[in-house]
């Protein structure tokens, strides 16, 4: 690849993670062939915006290559997430799930601290190559487990490649101020088709469906009905459908400018089963600055609609109703730049093996209406990220 009024912010890290696993193990970064060879990877990711929210996950992932055709890979990743929004009171009238807990997520700090670990497998199928990994979450009102795989094959002497990926994901939502516990189950496919079309220019087209059933929130949310009888609120759950079918495809290239530079365009439509449409338009220019040093700059331009049963506010009880600005209308930004530092004697790092690994990114979400928690038609947020791979 990412909380609770902060619950938006947390939702969406973790959909970067699985993106992120996505891209990796699924061939979606245009070609991968090779058998991961012996490696350690470190890193620690920090996320903050203006919504109060400061995420920092540390995660490590180690792979071994136990043959010509066979590696294990093994991964660790928690995520401790301090929210604004956690701290408030969530009061909810006329329910009869809600306990005399109304203390969203965690009494303590960190208010969520999830553990995540998975097992890969990646083996060499002829002139192909098939990837699987399991993955277990588990938070104190929260579990999910994921297995994800893929197969890519190449075609037309190699200058073609096909990849085909499935995930599929169980989760159980607990929330700290309710009695009841509710499933939702994930189906992810997804396919890619890559061509080379010269010498320096790769391009690919890619495509996925997600099937999501069950409960779709976390259960810390607040609906506010204006009651005039009695010049108050009242506040309710939300209520979402219980099903959910996003679908999405976009096309990708790695252009060779130079020697040195490559140029990475690309393009995505989404649309979903909620009216929710999307486009994002992204390029990344990246360039090796010398032997030991190389960095990219990746800009993302990101528009979406709202869900068919969002309101900016509520007047009366709905049949389906929702506040997370996921659902709402609005338009994001992001700004990374990230950069390779390799080892080299006599130099800062002195072990040719290792690699200084990070990321410093800028995000900018606005909404079309104000945030249900805090108020705020923006928000902002810095991305840092730090890290060693060690080739073993």
């Amino acid at each position: 690849m990412v909380p609770k009024a902060a619950v938006a912010v947390v939702d969406k890290i973790k959909i970067y993670i699985l993106i992120f696993l996505l891209i990796i193990f699924t061939g979606s970064s245009l070609i991968a062939q090779d058998i991961p060879e012996d490696e350690l990877q470190a890193r620690i990711n920090t996320y903050f915006d203006n919504f109060g929210v400061i995420v920092v996950y540390p995660s490590i992932n180690y792979s071994k290559k136990l043959s010509e055709n066979t590696s294990v890979s093994a991964t660790y990743l928690t995520d401790i997430i301090s929210a604004a929004s956690m701290q408030s009171l969530f009061e909810v009238d006329g329910i009869t799930s809600a306990t005399d807990n109304t203390v969203g997520g965690s009494d303590n700090t960190p208010d969520e601290w999830r553990h995540e670990i998975g097992i890969g497998v990646t083996q060499k199928v002829a002139e192909g190559s098939f990837y699987i990994n399991g993955l277990y979450s588990i938070e104190h009102d929260y579990s999910s487990k994921t297995i994800l795989g893929s197969i890519t094959y190449p075609f037309a002497q190699e200058n073609a490649y096909l990849t085909l990926g499935a995930t599929i994901s169980f989760d159980k939502i607990f929330p700290q101020n309710r009695y009841w516990t509710k499933d939702r189950n994930t189906y992810a496919f997804n396919a890619a088709f890559s061509q080379i079309l010269g010498k320096n220019v790769i391009a690919q087209i890619d495509a996925s469906y997600i099937d999501v059933s069950g409960y779709q929130l976390v259960g810390y949310q607040i609906v506010r009905i204006y009651n005039p009888a009695i010049a108050n609120f009242n506040t309710y759950e939300p209520v979402y459908p219980d099903t959910r079918i996003r679908r999405a495809v976009g096309v990708k290239a790695n252009i060779g400018l130079t020697d040195e530079i490559t140029l990475q365009p690309g393009y995505r439509y989404y649309w979903d089963s909620w009216d929710i449409n999307s486009s994002t338009i992204y390029a990344i220019l990246s360039k090796n600055f010398s032997e030991t040093f190389s960095g990219s700059l990746e800009y993302r331009q990101y528009f979406q609609t709202q869900a068919f049963f969002f309101q900016p506010y509520y007047t009366s009880l709905q049949e389906f109703m929702g506040v997370d600005g996921q659902i709402n209308s609005g338009y994001s930004n992001v700004l990374n730049f990230n950069f390779t530092l390799t080892g080299q004697k006599g130099s800062f790092i002195s072990n040719e093996n290792m690699q200084l690994i990070g990321t410093l990114g800028y995000y900018k979400r606005h909404y079309d209406s104000p945030d249900w928690h805090s108020g705020l038609l923006n928000l902002y947020a810095l991305i840092f990220n730090i890290g060693i791979r060690l080739h073993l």
